[in-house]
């Protein structure tokens, strides 16, 4: 063998990875269709299957190595699921959209699992069978809540029933000053009385840290209840015992003659009809909105709406009546409402800014609202100058509304393309023009899925909630890359390496790279850093396409067949595990002729070689 077959492994290492950079280039420019990548992918795939047959696997076969080769298969393709399990796990999930989306349902996987242990701790669910648990389970959907931020306020509508996942919830009293009467932690539920009294919160639940909370819709509930003897007899007890008479009374006024009457009510109607009334009456406040949304300033949504997206508008709306000195939201907090004066006065006091006297504004005036479309924080604090009531829009509300009132969706659509967005991003939330017009083109997808408008907030941290996410991906495509150099290496041993694994690895590394680059730039990585990254990759697969070549000079026939069954079986691995799914995701069913294509095309070249 010639002493110069370690530099020339190196230098087919780099021929195979030259793709990597070029693809993250070719993402600068051009983005392209996903059938396209699923192609090409799924073509170098087969194209590897082949090369993988033909070149490593029927050689060692015809020497009679099958035990030591089958040894390296499961050794190598072991190693590679559990170090790309280590990896993914600290944010190299995010290198390729299958693998990002495998890793989320995985998680979603572990979270039911979670809320199914804490699903049976609440007394109404735990004699539910498994699969009534299994159906409300999958409508569950974790949120997450900054220090301080409100998960629902006095008067807001007890729309689901609350779990702590993960930190500690502190439910305060409006009625003592917001004085703290209950700390709730993991696995404790909350918002229980008004969400089966159908009435209005009564007092207001904070994050006392930062929070993970598993919310379970009222629809969800009120879809299983009719259908669900055990649950309605559940419910009956509950209904049934001393604390619900002592909340009707104690925090909504109501005598005791009179919610015990709506117990026996309730109870009548559970189970006639499958459902519970509401224990509060709703003021009737809808009529009055609709009849003033033409007047509404600071907001070009609610002017000319057709008459029955007005009324879903409407009922929509939280109407609360606050005294003098009420604090709407404090500088700072995540806005999760817009607000609308009915009547009183409410002053934006900028803390920022000293010496700049408070803008007030009165009746049919919106404020919050820029806050509350974007989901950031509140750039100044609104305080009520006098008694003051009004209308809120919450956060929480919009999908369903965007997906259900198009004339409405489209108001928002046109205001949130208009200039005023990318200026309040830009110059109130400090966004680069970069970033707010992600967050734009992220909100226009949006509109009409039934998805949440993204938050800018989050935004800041989208990539750094994974805080090894950017080592991690790089690993991750290194982890991918390996295997692909030690096969350079050891195919080099007493011959030439095969052209139809290098065209193969380097048709198949161009794909991933470009898909990857533009997923890596869609999530904020900055191009010079992804170049980065992948021109390192290409160095390292030459080394290591080098080191490969050395370490299999010389070696026993067994050891030499083991060691190459693991690459053979990493790389299959690889395969199977990451480049196939993720060209299925991206272009489907072509993806079987593309990788028949790929393995034929070896094939040809193997014969021509």
């Amino acid at each position: 063998m010639s002493e110069s077959t370690p530099a020339l492994a190196f230098l087919f290492g780099v021929i195979s990875a030259i793709s990597l950079p070029l693809g993250a280039i070719t993402a600068s420019f051009w983005v392209p269709a996903d059938r396209a990548i699923a192609f090409l992918m799924a073509f170098g795939g087969g194209a590897l299957l082949a090369a993988l047959s033909v070149e490593l696997v029927a050689p060692a076969l015809n020497e009679g190595h099958l035990y030591p080769l089958v040894v390296g298969w499961l050794l190598g393709g072991l190693l590679f699921i559990g170090l790309n399990e280590v990896v993914n796990n600290f944010g190299g999930f995010m290198r390729k959209a299958s693998t990002t989306v495998y890793h989320l349902r995985k998680q979603t996987h572990r979270r039911i699992r979670r809320i199914l242990s804490s699903l049976d701790r609440i007394d109404i669910f735990q004699a539910l069978p498994l699969h009534e648990v299994n159906a409300l389970a999958a409508s569950i959907r974790e949120r997450e809540y900054k220090q301080g931020t409100l998960l629902y306020q006095q008067d807001d509508p007890a729309d689901a029933l609350y779990i702590v996942a993960e930190g500690i919830i502190e439910l305060l009293d409006p009625a003592q000053n917001m004085a703290s009467f209950e700390r709730l932690t993991k696995n404790m539920a909350f918002g229980r009385m008004a969400f089966l009294t159908g009435a209005p919160h009564a007092n207001v639940a904070r994050a006392l840290t930062d929070a993970s909370v598993w919310v379970i819709p009222k629809t969800a509930f009120a879809g299983l209840l009719p259908n669900s003897p055990i649950l309605i007899q559940a419910v009956h007890r509950w209904l049934r015992a001393a604390p619900i008479i002592n909340y009707l009374t104690g925090r909504h006024n109501i005598d005791q003659a009179n919610a015990r009457a709506w117990c026996d009510s309730a109870v009548r109607r559970l189970y006639s009809r499958g459902e519970l009334p509401e224990a509060v009456t709703k003021t009737p406040h809808a009529v009055r909105f609709a009849s003033i949304a033409e007047q509404i300033e600071r907001v070009p949504f609610f002017a000319g709406l057709p008459g029955d997206e007005l009324t879903k508008l409407a009922e929509c709306m939280v109407y609360t009546s606050r005294p003098k000195g009420h604090t709407f939201f404090h500088y700072g907090e995540l806005a999760d409402r817009l607000f609308i004066i009915d009547q009183g006065e409410v002053s934006l006091i900028d803390p920022t800014e000293r010496g700049k006297l408070p803008t007030s504004l009165g009746k049919l005036h919106s404020f919050g609202s820029m806050a509350c479309l974007t989901g950031s924080k509140h750039s100044v604090s609104a305080i009520a100058s006098e008694d003051t009531t009004s209308w809120a829009l919450r956060r929480v509300d919009l999908p369903a509304l965007l997906a259900s009132a198009p004339e409405f969706a489209q108001r928002v659509r046109i205001f949130v393309q208009r200039g005023d967005v990318n200026t309040y991003l830009t110059r109130r939330q400090r966004f680069d023009e970069e970033k707010a017009e992600r967050w734009i083109r992220t909100a226009l997808k949006s509109f009409g899925s039934g998805d949440m408008l993204p938050e800018a907030d989050a935004m800041s941290v989208d990539v750094s909630a994974h805080k090894g996410a950017p080592l991690a991906i790089w690993l991750g495509i290194l982890l991918d890359g390996i295997p692909e150099a030690v096969v350079i290496g050891a195919s080099m041993v007493g011959s030439s390496v095969s052209l139809s694994l290098l065209a193969g690895l380097f048709v198949s590394n161009y794909p991933e790279a470009l898909s990857s680059s533009v997923g890596m730039k869609q999530q904020g990585y900055a191009a010079p850093t992804i170049l980065l990254m992948w021109g390192s990759l290409v160095l390292i697969t030459g080394v290591l396409a080098a080191a490969g070549n050395l370490f299999f000079v010389g070696a026993p026939p067994a050891l030499f067949a083991v060691a190459e069954g693991m690459a053979a079986g990493a790389m299959l691995t690889m395969i199977a595990q990451t480049m196939l799914p993720e060209a299925y995701f991206k272009g489907g069913s072509i993806i079987g002729l593309a990788t028949l294509l790929g393995f034929l095309a070896a094939i040809s070249i193997k014969v021509f070689e």
